[in-house]
């Protein structure tokens, strides 16, 4: 109760705080890389290179991407869980068991392994076709979850106090510990090549409603939400030329799903 108590009061004096740095305290910090990262070292931040993720390595090649415009297949392999981290977030841990975490991380990689392959499969402008069993030469997209903090529900609850208590948003300022929170890291490969076309890595958490969001009242389903976010995300950068924007999710929510 005192931390809540300390948390609404602090919420209280923000409501002139600017939709910029509102926007700063709602987005997740970057994850700490994993050794299933290549190019950790190389990787840049995601404004540096017009992409939606935290950091971005780019093949700087021409060559490279002009022989990989030839593969004519795509296969999203299995989502690797050898790199997931303990939960982090005290309230997550609390109100779930770390053994039903697991079973729910596998499910999470099997629904982005299905999401990502739908994202290339569905494409305004495909340039291969998504198979279940890869080729010799068919481009490979490797996925590793590395965090998965569930949503604490009471966290959920609270945060909506500090609306309605405050203004509209406000909680976004000091309740990240409040939220759940999931990374990812992933890249493009071609095994003819042995090239690393394009890597990445991201961090969401829930997202702040300035009304309300069901996601607040779930453990996974925000989870969910992002990995769709971050499959569309992807296809786009691959698809199109370096240099062109693609755009990061939102830090808020106005719809209630």
């Amino acid at each position: 109760m005192v931390l809540i108590s300390r948390l609404l009061l602090l919420a209280a004096g923000l409501p002139l705080l600017s939709c910029t740095h509102l926007k700063r305290f709602a987005k997740a910090s970057p994850a700490e890389p994993t050794p299933f990262l290549l190019h950790a070292s190389e990787m840049r931040p995601a404004g540096d290179a017009g992409a939606p993720f935290a950091r971005v390595w780019r093949n700087p090649s021409p060559a490279v991407w002009a022989e990989a415009r030839n593969r004519w297949t795509l296969h999203v392999a299995p989502v690797c869980l050898d790199h997931l981290r303990p939960v982090s977030r005290k309230l997550s841990r609390m109100e779930t068991r770390d053994d039903g975490r697991l079973a729910a991380a596998a499910k999470l990689a099997e629904y982005a392994r299905h999401e990502f392959e739908r994202a290339f499969r569905e494409s305004p402008r495909p340039r291969q076709e998504v198979v279940a069993c890869p080729r010799s030469d068919s481009l490979r997209v490797e996925l590793a979850l590395v965090e998965l903090d569930p949503n604490p529900i009471t966290g959920g609850v609270t945060r909506r106090m500090i609306n309605l208590i405050a203004v509209p948003g406000a909680e976004s300022v000091v309740g990240n510990p409040l939220k759940g929170r999931i990374a990812i890291e992933g890249r493009l490969y071609d095994p003819l090549t042995q090239q690393v076309l394009l890597e990445f890595s991201d961090a969401e958490q829930n997202r702040s409603a300035l009304i309300l969001s069901l996601h607040d009242f779930n453990h996974y389903s925000h989870a969910r939400k992002v990995v769709r976010e971050w499959a569309h995300q992807f296809e786009a950068i691959v698809r199109q030329p370096p240099g062109v924007k693609v755009k990061d999710s939102s830090a808020f929510m106005l719809s209630i799903w």
